[in-house]
């Protein structure tokens, strides 16, 4: 909080703006400047340091768990070429460290451990900007590989250079930029992010339609997966569940908390019998709100820090989301999909949608009437069909093996490294 305050008010009395490689800090209203070089340090300690030909360093959306693409390319990685050095950055690493495989080594994000070993790993995988690191001036090098494999999929929220929000966070997008400009390698799922990333970033080339490797345990029983979710959850045998993913709101955090949970649980119970709960996984940069205002109830068990998101997808019967882009990696489950958008015409205007609401598979409703009402009418047949039209019209790819062809794109890397 103290931080915050802070930030607020130097910004009220010094402007920031960068300048090739350079931090540039002018007092407002004087010719006070202080250009500070962002690659300084960077250059002294590690840009001479040689690269390890097989090292490789994953980053799951700014130091989080071990989740997201990175971590199926790295289960595959490991079966596949087990001589591979397997970095992760993240944040609080002794909090992390047992969600990874004891043959992953772990530093703290941001860290000049984590500096030393994006300069000298041959191979970069993140499924975001790279932009902290850059920041912080990290340069890439001749003989580098990196490999965005992004965090969205078929995704209806506009991104980076599309969207007019973001744009406006000048000094991020420079940082966007050069980010992009060192992609080698853009997975893609589907013909339609493909088309996204062409308008969205810079530079951009080399765009492989290999499927999400996250989205490769969609596929299947995973009976395992399910009994690892429920007994960590504490979710009793045959109680079944409903995911509600909220996302992150620049303006209002309050307005999607209005939802009536006890009333989305009874119309779940009404329409398919038994016992419901409803697991809520709130974005980060809600959490603390939101515990202040959501109530305590037993229906609702709060699943936000659970590492993995693509697990509870495996786990949970139906999810609920406003704009999030997991559901359009749920989509790939056919079970049931809602969307609860109480302000959407607020959020298009805020953010930006490539497509409207109505276009997707999903119900939508914007009070909980109808969203009550949407549950109890929901027709599996009518839904299975408007998915099967979804998927062929976006032209998504993702069928299970999106890992094995990215860890066959590693391999090959490694190999050339070291020839």
């Amino acid at each position: 909080m103290k931080t915050r305050i802070i930030k607020d008010l130097i910004k009220r009395v010094v402007d920031y703006r960068i300048e090739g490689d350079y931090h540039v800090y002018t007092v407002k209203n004087t010719p006070l400047t202080i250009r500070i070089l962002m690659t300084k340090k960077y250059n002294r300690k590690w840009a001479g340091v040689a690269i390890n030909p097989r090292k490789i360093i994953f980053d799951n959306y700014m130091g989080s768990s071990y989740g997201c693409n990175g971590k199926y390319i790295t289960e595959a990685l490991l079966k596949a070429y087990p001589e591979a050095e397997i970095v992760w950055t993240v944040r609080d690493v002794a909090i992390h460290r047992d969600e990874f495989p004891s043959q992953v080594r772990l530093v703290e994000y941001l860290s000049d451990e984590a500096m030393f070993e994006y300069a000298t790993a041959a191979i970069w995988v993140c499924n975001i900007h790279l932009v902290p690191y850059l920041f912080k001036g990290l340069r890439k090098k001749e003989g580098q590989f990196f490999i965005q494999t992004w965090h969205g999929s078929l995704g209806i929220k506009k991104i980076e250079n599309n969207s007019q929000l973001i744009r406006k966070a000048q000094n991020w997008l420079k940082m966007a930029e050069l980010s992009s400009s060192y992609t080698d390698f853009w997975i893609s799922n589907s013909n339609f992010e493909t088309e996204v990333y062409k308008s969205a970033f810079w530079h951009v080339h080399d765009i492989l339609e290999y499927g999400h490797p996250r989205n490769d345990i969609l596929f299947g029983e995973n009976k395992d997966i399910k009994e690892k979710v429920r007994n960590k959850l504490s979710i009793a045998e045959g109680t079944k569940t409903v995911l509600y993913v909220p996302t992150y709101r620049e303006s209002d955090l309050t307005e999607k908390f209005e939802m009536d949970y006890q009333r989305v649980v009874h119309a779940f119970e009404e329409r398919y019998d038994g016992e419901w709960k409803l697991l809520m996984r709130m974005h980060p940069k809600m959490r603390e709100k939101a515990q202040k205002i959501v109530p305590k109830l037993t229906q609702v068990v709060d699943v936000s820090c659970y590492p993995d998101i693509q697990e509870l997808m495996v786990f949970t019967d139906a999810m609920i989301t406003d704009y999030s882009s997991c559901i359009f990696d749920f989509i790939l489950t056919y079970k049931p999909g809602f969307i609860y958008a109480v302000n959407e015409q607020g959020y298009d205007s805020e953010r930006g949608l490539y497509y409207p609401l109505s276009a997707t598979p999903f119900s939508i409703a914007h009070s909980n009437t109808e969203l009550e009402q949407n549950i109890r009418d929901f027709n599996p047949v009518e839904y299975h069909d408007k998915v099967v039209q979804f998927l062929t019209e976006k032209g998504c790819i993702d069928d299970g093996k999106a890992s094995e062809r990215v860890v066959q794109l590693i391999t090959k890397l490694f190999r050339r490294l070291e020839e």
